[in-house]
Formats: C-alpha cells, structure tokens, sequence
C-alpha cells in the first residue's frame, strides 16, 4: 500500500486526501497491486483524453471510485454516451463536472432522457441541459416532475418552466422554498410579483444569485436613474455591478449616458476596448466600485 500512496502524493494528493481514496469502498477492497495498476492506467488515460492533473485530482476527490474502474471501463463508457448523442469533447466537460457519471448505468440514463422527453423537452433539448448540467442524471423523475409542477404553482405556465430550464437547467435542483425565498426577497425591492416572475423567466439565473449580488445591481439602478433596465431588459444582470459602475461614470464624464445609447454599458469587452480605447482593467480602476458604507441604500 506504501507504493499507492507514494503514486498519489506525487501526482499531487495531500496525505489527508490519500487517506480519503484508499479507504473508500469500493477501493478499499482492492489489493494494493490492482489498485496500484488502476491508478496508473485511469491517469495515464484520463491525462490522453485531455484532463489536467489539477483537474484529476478534484474528479478523484470528488468521486474516488473512479480509481477503481480499469480503461476499458473508461473507453466503454465514453463510447456509449457517444451513442447517446454526445460528442467525445462534451462528454470529458460533463464528466469534469460529474465524474459520477461513470457510476451511472446507460440504461438509467437513457431511462431518463425518454422521462424528460414525456416532460415535454425535445431529445436535442435534454443532451443541451444535461451537457449544462450533468447532474441531473442523478436526480430522480419525481423530484424533477414535482419541481416543475411547485413552479407552476408559483404562477408560471408548464412551457415557461422548460424554458427557464433550458436556460438554467441547475434551477431543477433547487429547493421550491429557496425559489419562493428568491421572489419574496426581489419583490422587497419595490417589485410586484408579476414584474418579478417576468425577470426570472427573461434571466432565471437570478434564482443562482444571492440577494446581496442581486440588490446591489438594482439599486445601483435606481440610484442613477436607470432602473428601466432591471425590468425592460432583466439580461443585464448578469454584468457585475462593478463594471457597470466604471462604465456608467466613464460616460459620465465622457459622454453621457441616455436612454439611447446606456446599452454601452452592456457590450461585449472586444467591442467596448475598440471603440473606446479603454479596457475592462483600466475602467475598474479608474473607477472603482465604492465600499458598502458609501453606498447610499435606495430600498
């Protein structure tokens, strides 16, 4: 066994991780020769198919039986979620993200693409979510048919609900109090629940945000006069707060910035730099963003 653990420090492992792998089931019922041998081969393997060490590690971490399944467990696999649909270059992200996956039988998971494709998602849809979000093949049909219908419940038709997956797959593993929670927090900012449903349904990452990230960009809003955004063109949002602070008094002092043309605030970073010969570091610190105590609260 002092060989195994001398492989893996050197690949990178701490002792305390070490300890985490080897006593693992089903690893721990491995002789330290196959598990050596294993070790070698899914590294060696998982380095040819493009992963990094760092990236190694965080899957053996994460999923340490990963380690004892031989190459052609590994090339079988792939193959298979090929014939799912997938191409070679989408399954190593999913399986960087969910290194579980290979833990998974293919009969489970093509159970689980006809069971979203009774939900109403196309097949093309189902592989675009799960190459998002490949965690979903671990949650069961009934925790993802009820999710769907407690948002229904909220006020949102069946077909906004897939379409906010399709955008935001990650929301179906969301708790409905925490979604409820979300709605409840924004309305506190002077929305009314139909405006609030509205923006989650233009941009349902807003329910992966947290409430401070959320305020602080709509008050922001607010403050300078441009809170039209936060309904009329929710997608916004997702730019920090930061940037659009040091964009907003560049053109302040610049060029001011009306309803006309306060999309400057939101281009693309290449298209920004060209046209205003200033980059995104220059902008952040010519204006920073101000410490919270400065910031006067417009709740």
């Amino acid at each position: 066994m002092l060989e195994v653990y001398d492989y893996l420090i050197e690949f990178g492992f701490t002792k305390e991780e070490v300890e985490e792998i080897v006593n693992n089931y089903p690893i721990n019922n491995l002789i330290p020769a196959t598990l050596l041998k294993h070790l070698k081969s899914t590294c060696d393997y998982l380095l040819e198919l493009g992963y990094s060490k760092s990236q190694i590690i965080k899957m053996g971490i994460k999923y340490p039986t990963l380690f004892s399944y031989n190459v052609d467990n590994i090339s079988q696999k792939l193959e298979e979620l090929i014939l799912l649909g997938y191409s070679k270059v989408q399954i190593i992200k999913m399986i960087r993200s969910f290194p579980e996956m290979f833990g998974l039988s293919i009969e489970n998971m093509k159970q689980k693409i006809n069971d979203l494709m009774s939900l109403d998602f196309t097949k093309e849809e189902v592989l675009k979510i799960t190459i998002k979000f490949p965690t979903l093949y671990s949650l069961s049909f009934e925790k993802i048919n009820q999710k769907i219908d407690c948002m229904v419940s909220l006020g949102y038709t069946k077909e906004e609900v897939i379409k906010m997956i399709n955008i935001f797959p990650a929301i179906i593993s969301f708790s409905i109090e925490n979604i409820t929670q979300k709605i409840e927090d924004i309305m506190s900012l002077g929305y009314t629940k139909e405006e609030v449903l509205k923006m989650c349904l233009t941009l349902p990452t807003l329910f992966g945000l947290s409430f401070e990230n959320i305020a602080k960009k709509i008050n922001f809003y607010k403050e300078v006069g441009l809170d039209f955004i936060v309904t009329n063109y929710t997608k916004y949002l997702m730019q920090s707060v930061e940037l659009s602070y040091a964009r907003y008094y560049y053109f302040q002092n610049n060029n001011d910035v009306k309803t006309k043309n306060f999309r400057y605030l939101f281009c693309e970073e290449k298209i920004f730099k060209e046209q205003f010969g200033i980059s995104k570091e220059e902008l952040l610190l010519l204006y920073p963003y101000p410490k919270e105590e400065e910031i006067k609260d417009v709740r």
